[in-house]
């Protein structure tokens, strides 16, 4: 029998994750589309429900992300948290951990872009607003320090945090508190008509 050293075990470790930070989160993304039409036979439409579906199970079942401690979101509301053997399956091959390693190390929004980009899965009138035409507007916006837009971000972080006590009765423990300058932003109108 082999015996791994700690160290050793820590190493392989930061050596993954460093490996993680390099890929791109789209091909990751599309290899969890995949292993699930592989494993199912399924429909991309229907794959793509399943992979959205154990991507936010992950989310709350690890304890890294910091959602498995905090009460069920609004949004993970109704949320099957059992483990079947199509979540073992992604699980076992590391891709939700992969996922998110490099979309928290190189944020953005790279679900939407798979599914209207790269699998089509979009209808009519349904569009992603592109890359650039974000990255110009927060240019526009946190290019050099300005206080009004400092101030209604704050403003903004207070109002979701006292909302959010209001509704789950317990402080939102998967956010971090807010520091400036900025690196996110929370755009509330996102898939509004």
């Amino acid at each position: 029998m082999i015996t791994i050293s700690k160290e050793l075990l820590e190493l392989l470790q930061r050596t993954r994750v460093r490996k993680y930070r390099e890929s791109d989160p789209r091909s990751i993304v599309k290899g969890m589309v995949d292993e699930i039409r592989l494993k199912t036979h399924d429909s991309y439409f229907k794959c793509w429900d399943l992979m959205v579906e154990n991507l936010a199970k992950w989310l709350v079942l690890n304890k890294q992300t910091g959602l498995a401690c905090a009460p069920p979101l609004q949004g993970f509301k109704g949320l099957n948290l059992e483990k079947d053997e199509l979540y073992e399956h992604l699980d076992s091959l590391d891709l939700f951990r992969h996922y998110f390693t490099v979309a928290k190390a190189k944020p953005w929004d790279y679900i939407g872009e798979v599914y209207e980009a790269d699998l089509e899965l979009t209808q009519p009138g349904q569009n992603m607003t592109p890359r650039a035409v974000v990255e110009l507007m927060t240019e526009m916006v946190y290019s050099g320090w300005n206080p009004e837009a400092e101030l209604l971000c704050y403003d903004s972080y207070q109002q979701y945090v006292t909302w959010y006590y209001l509704t789950q009765h317990a402080p939102p423990t998967h956010i971090e508190p807010m520091e400036f300058p900025l690196k996110t932003q929370l755009d509330t109108q996102c898939g509004m008509h």
